[in-house]
């Protein structure tokens, strides 16, 4: 079941408290952000641990962009490469041993738009919690948007654009990405394979 949305008031994004949060933040992680030299993970993972809501891994790789630290977890063992874009306004939950490939983004909020008459920018958000359980392997250029849970073990390929729920052990691609088989060699109902 799709993690539902919420609305979140520009006043609360954009209080002095998140800019101050935000600043420190920023000024200490981008020391070591794009840090490419042995052992930088640990640089990072330390920063991470002082504003994250949890993090248990160090492999935090070079280039990672995180917003909203303070809503993000990452579990033991897991693994976010190269030039991520993390979001985590309306959340994001990473279990264990989860590996997130080069430049994938997540998103957990998008810009309100119901009033026609106020431009969108000046219009509430609506955020919805990201959840990648455990042993989920994401692959290179994958978006994933507001509100989705990958299930225990399930693999996203590569530039895939995850707008629903995707079961335990399932295989999904494309865009938006689509369940094709299971892990294991069962079919998807979907992939209309016999």
């Amino acid at each position: 079941m799709q993690n539902q949305p919420a609305e979140l008031s520009r006043a609360e994004v954009y209080s002095r408290a998140n800019y101050v949060r935000h600043g420190v933040f920023f000024l200490l992680y981008g020391l070591f952000k794009y840090c490419s030299i042995p052992f930088a993970n640990i640089p990072r993972y330390l920063v991470l641990k002082l504003f994250a809501k949890k993090i248990e891994s160090t492999h935090i790789k070079d280039g990672v962009t995180f917003f909203f630290p303070h809503n993000i977890s990452i579990g033991r063992d897991s693994t976010v490469n190269e030039g991520c874009f993390l979001h985590g306004m309306g959340g994001i939950t990473i279990g264990d041993g989860v590996r997130i490939a080069p430049q994938t983004t997540i998103h957990t909020y998008d810009h309100g738009f119901v009033d026609a008459e106020r431009e969108i920018h000046l219009q509430d958000y609506v955020v919805a919690p990201v959840i990648i359980e455990d042993g989920a392997w994401i692959g290179a250029n994958v978006c994933i948007n507001k509100g989705v849970t990958i299930g225990r073990g399930a693999v996203i390929g590569g530039g895939a654009v995850v707008t629903k729920d995707i079961p335990p052990f399932a295989i999904a691609v494309g865009n938006p990405a689509r369940v094709i088989k299971y892990r294991g060699g069962a079919p998807s109902a979907e992939s209309g394979e016999p």
